[in-house]
């Protein structure tokens, strides 16, 4: 199942409950509160891309007091 990790900014001392809010949505496998440019690190899983977009536009991004996300997927590749 491929999955993607969600890099979060928000308004500083709501990383805590942002964080409880991000854990409780359906396929996030980890929420991490993070050091450095960004506030929050999620990673989670999706059958399609449509379900990433649902899950970031319609979960995570409606979330109050988060100000900006940027989304990765990671791929497979083998060192040769």
């Amino acid at each position: 199942m491929p999955k993607a990790y969600i890099l979060i900014n928000c308004e500083s001392g709501y990383e805590s409950l942002i964080a409880k809010s991000i854990k409780s949505i359906d396929n996030v496998l980890t929420c991490s509160i993070v050091y450095g440019a960004y506030d929050i690190i999620v990673e989670i899983i999706f059958d399609t891309l449509k379900q990433l977009e649902y899950i970031i536009k319609k979960r995570i991004r409606k979330i109050s007091k988060i100000q900006f996300t940027m989304t990765l997927i990671p791929f497979e590749f083998e060192l040769k």
